[in-house]
């Protein structure tokens, strides 16, 4: 008998496991975690926009939020935290901010001055200069394919009094040689690099606009020597690659093209001081998403 309640029970408890309410946090600047269901309570943390909670329970505790000028009614409801990147002891939430919706989480550089976050782009790990890696100044990130900076909306969250918080953009321009069954990349020669330009704010909480990079911007190279191109293609990617651009006279010439290889944000702040503290954010983008091709070699 005891035997067959202690099965009963197994049962139970992994019936109950399996019986999750999996919700997504929906809230542009994060979602408080309070110790009590009161917006008076002791915070005992703050959830990313697309963190993944499991509600535990309703409390029936009902709550009107005014955001943006649009009411929100919902609930308290106890949460905790099935994230594996972003583990949380049990807590309270205003529903009014949860979805059932999947979300992905964005994309987050956090400073001890600045928060950056941007829609659209999904969160990725950092990586630091290789040649100054004890610098903290410039951190660098790799898009996915097809993923782009472009036009997207940059979030800065400061953590303290400031004058000014102003973002600029730049890019880089690489060389790549591409035919329909691969293609070799020339990324450590010879670049373009855009002038910085500031985003445009679009909204007084801070936030930004991303800049679109036109095709002539796209396209833009320094003048190379033609043929010391070919020595480097063939040293780096074989005489196969070097055969392919012997006939080639400038950089517009099939097969080779000119391809944007990093997109670059700049965030400025002034503190209340004057201080000014300078962070920049490096994306790499992958090549093969702009030539269309599944394997290559790399310089």
């Amino acid at each position: 008998m005891k035997k067959l309640i202690s099965i009963i029970l197994v049962f139970v408890a992994f019936g109950y496991a399996e019986a999750q309410d999996i919700q997504y946090v929906n809230a542009e600047n994060g979602l408080i975690v309070r110790e009590r269901p009161s917006q008076g309570a002791i915070k005992v943390g703050m959830l990313d926009y697309g963190t993944v909670i499991e509600i535990t329970e309703h409390t029936n505790l009902k709550l009107e939020v005014m955001d943006g000028g649009k009411k929100l009614t919902g609930e308290w409801v106890k949460v905790r935290g099935i994230d594996a990147y972003e583990f949380f002891e049990e807590g309270y939430v205003f529903n009014g901010y949860l979805t059932e919706e999947t979300l992905e989480k964005r994309f987050k550089a956090a400073y001890d001055e600045f928060t950056v976050t941007i829609e659209g782009i999904t969160e990725k790990e950092s990586r630091k200069d290789d040649v100054n890696p004890d610098f903290n100044g410039v951190l660098f990130y790799k898009l996915n394919d097809n993923e782009t900076l472009e036009d997207k909306t940059v979030r800065v969250k400061h953590h303290q009094e400031f004058r000014t918080i102003e973002v600029f953009q730049k890019h880089e321009n690489s060389i790549a040689i591409s035919d329909d069954k691969s293609h070799c990349d020339i990324i450590n020669w010879q670049h373009y690099y855009s002038s910085w330009k500031p985003l445009k704010t679009i909204s007084s909480n801070k936030k930004f606009e991303a800049l679109s990079i036109s095709e002539k911007e796209a396209s833009r190279f320094i003048d190379v020597n033609i043929e010391e191109l070919k020595t480097v293609v063939n040293d780096a990617c074989g005489e196969t690659w070097s055969d392919a651009i012997k006939d080639v006279a400038s950089l517009n010439d099939y097969p080779t093209k000119v391809v944007v290889s990093k997109l670059y944000l700049r965030i400025l702040m002034t503190d209340i001081d004057g201080y000014k503290t300078e962070k920049i954010i490096i994306f790499e983008v992958p090549l093969n998403s702009q030539t269309k091709k599944e394997s290559y070699a790399k310089l």
